[in-house]
């Protein structure tokens, strides 16, 4: 119980969570499972009940994004109107119905620049921005103009200032336009591509530390390194480093589409700091047709594999400096029924929390034992499935564990189950 005068410790709990990718399956599985309401008595369209189904595709983690005081997400799409937009393996776009969903799932602000901005030409850059500010989503990392795409967003929550800047060094082979006005990707390139028309590093460490002074916490977003690899690249490495010291507070990865390594590191000044490499997809399809099998290596599955990243920052007194508090990864699978499911069964794509795919299917396991007389066939074939599903987690789960640094934790069933309203704050938006 704190002393009567003293203030209590300030303590604010961010979440982050990897690439958000519509892939056209993805979408299929929205609108299988839109619902509708009643049309209007004056006639018109019925208004839909879940945002056109896109609140199933995040569902399964939306008590953990709305309890904390941030949510955040890499949006790998424009958002656009265009239902004629041309989309492919490598071209993407969302409609607006699931930028709303983001929101209700309780995601409060996206890293828009990546690798896939330009996927609807510079206009649909502008469109995506349009559509988030109209959900009420903050962005950072593309804008109207180069200035625009490279400002900081703000955020202040129990009286603690957090900054994001957020920056890709691919934009698939494009470049930024000439014109300073015209519309940007935050970009800084790989000495290999110095004509693209985007920062050099050394620029972008300036732009980190003139952030981190307007702020208690920078958290710089990073889309980089190479796909499918699962350490990072040594360019990246050394520039994440650089911006710690330049007064980042985390740097968090994105791209690879796999995991890649947590790695705590101390600044030259003694400041405890965070880089994630990269934290895989969050919503996508690929990997779909993995399925766990002894002995196998299983990196087909690392497509699926994926986590929430809960950051805390805390402040133990008025007017003292914010410090990295508790790190604790929620290790995350992105069920896909592409192959397995019954004939009538409809297609699934969602991420769910391991650990609580862990605790349900023991459960219904332990159910089943409980049953008295000798099994049926149906009681059998449901046990042989559930065991199947139960190793698979147990494996998937070690195999996302393992870029996890002894600094971190996972984690608890408390924190897993945290019900809305219990953070109970609403972050508050400064310009």
């Amino acid at each position: 119980m704190p002393l009567v005068g003293m203030a209590a410790p300030v303590r604010v709990e961010l979440v982050f969570g990897g690439d958000v990718i519509p892939h056209g399956e993805v979408k299929s599985v929205a609108k299988a499972h839109a619902r509708r309401g009643a049309v209007p008595p004056g006639g018109g369209v019925a208004p839909s009940l879940n945002h056109e189904g896109w609140d199933h595709v995040f569902g399964p983690l939306s008590d953990v994004l709305r309890t904390a005081d941030v949510g955040v997400v890499n949006l790998e799409t424009p958002v656009t109107d265009e239902r004629k937009a041309v989309t492919q393996e490598l071209v993407f776009n969302a409609p607006p119905a699931m930028v709303q969903a983001l929101v209700g799932a309780g995601v409060k602000l996206v890293s828009t620049g990546n690798n896939h901005a330009r996927d609807q030409r510079p206009e649909g850059m502008v469109e995506t921005l349009r559509h988030l500010d109209a959900a009420g989503l903050r962005h950072v990392g593309t804008g109207a103009t180069r200035d625009a795409a490279w400002a900081p967003v703000f955020m202040e929550v129990r009286g603690v200032r957090l900054g994001f800047l957020s920056f890709t060094r691919s934009l698939n082979g494009f470049f930024n336009p000439k014109d300073a006005n015209a519309p940007h990707a935050a970009l800084v390139t790989y000495p290999r591509h110095p004509d693209r028309r985007g920062l050099r590093e050394e620029e972008a460490v300036e732009r980190v530390r003139a952030a981190a002074a307007k702020c208690d916490a920078l958290f710089v977003m990073g889309h980089w390194g190479q796909e499918y690899a699962d350490t990072p690249h040594e360019l990246d490495r050394k520039l994440g480093q650089a911006f710690l010291e330049a007064g980042a507070f985390a740097v968090i990865g994105h791209h690879p589409h796999v995991l890649q390594p947590l790695e705590a590191y101390t600044t030259k000044s003694g400041r405890r700091g965070l880089i994630a490499y990269s934290l895989g997809n969050l919503v996508a399809n690929q990997g779909r047709f993995y399925k766990h099998a002894t002995g196998r290596t299983g990196t087909e599955g690392d497509k699926r594999d994926s986590l929430l990243l809960r950051v805390g920052v805390t402040r133990a007194e008025p007017g003292t400096p914010v410090a990295l508090g508790d790190v604790a990864v929620l290790p995350v699978w992105i069920e896909n029924n592409a192959t397995g499911r019954k004939a009538k069964a409809r297609r699934n794509i969602q991420p769910v929390l391991i650990d609580r795919e862990l605790e349900e299917v023991s459960r219904r396991l332990a159910a089943l034992a409980q049953r008295a007389g000798p099994p049926d066939k149906a009681t059998r074939t449901e046990k042989a499935a559930l065991e199947q599903r139960l190793v698979s987690a147990k494996y998937r789960r070690e195999r996302i564990l393992r870029m996890l640094p002894a600094e971190f934790r996972v984690a608890t069933p408390e924190l897993r189950r945290r019900e809305d309203g219990a953070v109970g704050l609403t972050a508050q938006t400064v310009p």
